[in-house]
């Protein structure tokens, strides 16, 4: 599956909607309980665009050519990423 960026008219399931996402999950721990979390429009929409995040990864690829496993075995390769772990 390809990194899908978003657009305004193509939100949904995007880097950019699931980072709308976790800004409105994060906002109570930063901004406490009395400060309501903005409702989304497309002002907000257009902060989390990520077209410029996915085209700097897409340009620079061979970064992630070498991958390091948990048990420390070490693969130079083309591949995918099927699991990230967000607590190792």
């Amino acid at each position: 599956m390809a990194l899908k960026p978003g657009t305004i008219n193509n939100y949904n399931a995007s880097m950019a909607e699931a980072m709308e996402q976790a800004f409105s999950a994060n906002w109570k721990s930063v901004m406490g309980n009395d400060v309501p979390i903005p409702p989304s429009n497309n002002q907000m929409k257009l902060m989390f665009i990520a077209n410029g995040v996915v085209n700097h990864l897409n340009s620079n690829a061979s970064s992630f050519e070498v991958i390091t496993t948990v048990d420390g075995s070490v693969t130079k390769t083309r591949g995918t990423v099927s699991n990230i772990l967000t607590n190792p």
